[in-house]
C-alpha cells in the first residue's frame, strides 16, 4: 500500500506544472500586449518626429519590459515541460527542452535568469541621462547594480558547470 501511495506521489508534480503553464501563459499575454502596443506607437510616429521624439525613451524600455516578460514566460514554460517530463511521464520534446534530470532542468533556468537580468540592466541603462544629470548621484547606483547582477550571474554559472550531480566514482556525470 505504502509503494502504490508514493508511487502516485508523483502525480503531486503536476498542481506546480499547472502553476508555472498558468504564470507563462499570462507572461505571454502581458508580453505580447506591451510589443503589440510599442508597435502601435511605432507605427503611428508621424514621419518629421522621428529624430528627437520624447516617446523614444519609453519606446525603448517597454519594448525591453515586454522582451524580458516573454523572456521568463519562457524560462516558466521550460521548468513547467522539465518537470511533467522528468517527475509524471517523459515528453516528446524539441532537444532544446530536453531535460535529463533535474540538474540539467535548474540549468536551464539559470540561463532564464542571466538573460532576464541582462535586460533588467539594460533598463537600468536607459535612466543613464537621469542619473548624468542629477547632482547627488556619482553612478554608483549603476555600478552596484551592475557588480551584484555580475555576482549573480558568476554564482550561477559556477552552480550550472562545477554543481553537477556526482556519481559513484566522484565524477561529473555528463
Amino acid at each position: 500500500m505504502l509503494y502504490r501511495l508514493l508511487a502516485r506521489a508523483r502525480y503531486l508534480t503536476v498542481v506546480p506544472v499547472l502553476g508555472l503553464l498558468a504564470a507563462c501563459s499570462s507572461l505571454f499575454v502581458m508580453g505580447g500586449r506591451l510589443i503589440l502596443h510599442q508597435l502601435w506607437v511605432a507605427v503611428n510616429i508621424p514621419k518629421g518626429q522621428l529624430t528627437d521624439n520624447p516617446i523614444l525613451p519609453t519606446f525603448e524600455v517597454e519594448s525591453l519590459q515586454g522582451i524580458n516578460l516573454m523572456l521568463v514566460g519562457t524560462g516558466c514554460l521550460t521548468l513547467a515541460l522539465g518537470m511533467f517530463s522528468l517527475f509524471v511521464q517523459p515528453l516528446r520534446l524539441p532537444s532544446s527542452f530536453r531535460v535529463g534530470n533535474f540538474h540539467e532542468l535548474k540549468g536551464q533556468f539559470a540561463n532564464y535568469v542571466i538573460l532576464a537580468m541582462a535586460i533588467s540592466f539594460l533598463e537600468n541603462l536607459t535612466h543613464l541621462p537621469e542619473m548624468i544629470a542629477d547632482r547627488n548621484s556619482n553612478g554608483s547606483e549603476l555600478f552596484f547594480s551592475g557588480a551584484g547582477m555580475a555576482l549573480v550571474t558568476f554564482a550561477l554559472l559556477a552552480f550550472k558547470y562545477w554543481g553537477g550531480e556526482k556519481n559513484g566514482a566522484g565524477e561529473s556525470e555528463e
